[in-house]
């Protein structure tokens, strides 16, 4: 009785507990919100790892890669990203090679060696963004933007875009993405000034230029008011007629309907491809710097910025020579700076990874050891 009593009492206050955690805990919006967007990313993490993820670039006897112990493959880093949606680091080298990485750093996932022949040539890589699980894009410094995008397990490269209305005076770095208005951005130091700006890019279609048909048009006027006016008829000419010329109207009817079907299966063809894009400079938003310190300012007006990072609403940039991380506030239109650590002198760039951010100090290899914490 002592023990139905104990194990009853137990269930009970289990059964109460579920009830009173789902009432004032997961019935918040809030909090659904964020288990659904924790399922969705294992999900997706899940997905991404049991695909098959062959290299995409075979080797020059025809023979895949190797890529369970290719860490070795990676050196000269350019740019790191993390992708926290896919659980990987996404890394691009100086040799225009791009690697994913395992989230614990010991495999390689899949390469893909980017042409640097018979396309716009590329130069250094400043900047690198994931914008969906399978959407990654790369600037380098002389403006050309890089899509890569996963397909059937492969990262592929998509044609590259030359990014429209930068001016040689422009000295561009990093790469982010505005969720709200799907818009690139870069940052941007105007040469021998202390302006810094940030710059929007977006990605518009192309309207198809569609040449005048004056021509055309006149003759078929003139065809239409020179014809001539035929009268109608007898009744018994007609059925004359109509026995005789059957098969000329079928015949007609069918060369009339070939071109017809001919413009249905082309216009198809012209919905079904999609709409050609290009990118261009949408706005420029410059950075005020009034409220920096003295010593901060001076060192501003030397400023050589590497990396991006976005956190909780704000844009850091590393100058890795002054030893200052510089915060920019995109909606007050501000940037401020704070001294760091030596530990990141002579850093390449910087990635965020669980709301940490990491500067890029040691790019010969790719090591986990090589990223050190900022902040």
């Amino acid at each position: 009785m002592k023990r139905s009593y104990v194990l009853y009492t137990t269930l009970c206050a289990v059964v109460v507990g579920v009830i009173l955690c789902y009432v004032f805990v997961f019935s918040d919006e809030e909090i659904q919100r964020q288990v659904a967007s924790t399922f969705e990313k294992i999900d997706i993490q899940t997905r991404h790892q049991t695909a098959s993820l062959p290299p995409v670039e075979a080797a020059q006897d025809d023979e895949d890669i190797d890529t369970t112990d290719a860490l070795e493959q990676i050196s000269q880093i350019d740019e790191v990203y993390y992708s926290d949606t896919i659980g990987a680091y996404l890394v691009l080298t100086e040799q225009a090679e791009f690697f994913e990485v395992s989230g614990n750093g010991t495999r390689v996932n899949s390469v893909l060696q980017l042409e640097n022949s018979g396309k716009p040539r590329l130069d250094d890589f400043i900047g690198m963004r994931m914008v969906e699980e399978d959407l990654v894009y790369a600037v380098s410094a002389n403006g050309t933007l890089i899509t890569i995008e996963r397909e059937e397990g492969r990262w592929v490269e998509r044609p590259r875009k030359q990014i429209k209305g930068l001016v040689s005076e422009d000295r561009i770095f990093g790469l982010g993405y505005d969720r709200e208005s799907k818009r690139l951005f870069m940052m941007n130091r105007l040469a021998d000034t202390p302006d810094l700006e940030l710059l929007y890019i977006e990605e518009r279609e192309i309207e198809p230029e569609t040449p005048a048909d004056d021509k055309s048009s006149e003759a078929s006027t003139d065809a239409d008011t020179n014809t001539p006016k035929t009268e109608e008829s007898s009744e018994d000419t007609t059925t004359e007629n109509v026995s005789t010329n059957d098969d000329a109207s079928s015949e007609s009817a069918v060369s009339e309907d070939a071109p017809e079907n001919e413009s249905n299966e082309q216009q198809a063809e012209e919905e079904n491809q999609e709409p050609e894009t290009e990118w261009m400079l949408d706005s420029r938003q410059a950075l005020s710097a009034d409220g920096m310190s003295a010593s901060i300012q001076q060192k501003f007006e030397r400023f050589e910025g590497v990396g991006l990072v976005e956190r909780q609403g704000r844009i850091y940039v590393l100058d890795s020579e002054e030893l200052v991380l510089y915060t920019v506030n995109p909606e007050e239109e501000t940037i401020n700076g704070q001294m760091v650590t030596p530990r990141v002198y002579d850093s390449t760039g910087m990635f965020l990874q669980d709301n940490e951010i990491f500067a890029i100090v040691h790019p010969e290899v790719f090591d986990l050891d090589a990223f050190v914490s900022v902040d």
